[in-house]
């Protein structure tokens, strides 16, 4: 019997929902062995791609990607698998979009399919998972598949305060399927030029422009506060979209 493809999640908090979601038989990653690694907060960004390998750099660090791996793997390397999907990973998409949601609704304005790809392609040279998988595709690696963890969810915070996303850009409310594909279609073509995948947010997930429906919400998101962690079932959702 042929041997399984390796796949590894790497990323964020955000792999959290993925790994409960698999946990949980929501989703099996049919015909791949899988590996999760990664960590969250403070030791995320100690992480960094160092002598041709991804390696948490401090003692939190390392103690927290052994944990969430389980499997005593301390690096991520070019070879260790065929698929790697960069799941999170502080893409901040959602400040791609407010930003250039608000100029395609505005109607003073007219922005060519030219102009969108070169903020898309600008958009991810500022990121530094990027950087990180090109290097990592630079040094082999077969595959790899960026999942942005989705728009926040709706109806958790109040985003028309400080610091929101109504409070810079209120009319993203009016934002249709048309104007999400055209930034998406930007966004594909910018990380397939860079040799990289992306898996887009679902339409059916998205409400009020550029949210996600709260019913997707992680558990206990309104007492918590927390409209960017998401629910198993929404990890789900957006993977069986390829695995």
């Amino acid at each position: 019997m042929p041997s399984q493809s390796k796949l590894v999640v790497f990323g964020d908090s955000n792999i959290a929902a993925v790994r409960h979601a698999y946990d949980e038989g929501l989703m099996t990653f049919e015909g791949y062995d899988v590996e999760f690694w990664g960590a969250a907060g403070p030791e995320y960004r100690n992480i960094v791609y160092n002598n041709g390998a991804l390696k948490a750099m401090k003692p939190d660090a390392q103690k927290t990607v052994l944990m969430v791996n389980g499997k005593g793997r301390k690096l991520l390397k070019p070879d260790d698998f065929d698929v790697f999907v960069f799941y999170g990973v502080r893409l901040r998409l959602a400040e791609f979009f407010s930003a250039y949601l608000d100029l395609l609704l505005d109607p003073d304005r007219a922005i060519s399919e030219a102009a969108l790809d070169h903020a898309a392609a600008q958009f991810l040279q500022e990121r530094r998972a990027v950087r990180m998988a090109q290097m990592l595709k630079a040094d082999g690696a077969r595959e790899i598949v960026f999942v942005y963890a989705g728009f926040p969810c709706w109806g958790i915070v109040d985003q028309t305060e400080a610091g929101g996303v109504l409070d810079s850009f209120p009319r993203v409310v009016e934002a249709k399927p048309e104007h999400r594909a055209r930034l998406w279609g930007a966004l594909e073509r910018a990380f397939e030029a860079l040799g990289l995948g992306l898996i887009a947010q679902p339409e059916e997930t998205v409400v009020q422009g550029m949210f996600t429906d709260e019913t997707y919400a992680v558990a206990d998101a309104a007492k918590n506060q927390d409209a960017v962690h998401k629910a198993p079932a929404y990890a789900a959702k957006l993977l069986e979209k390829r695995f």
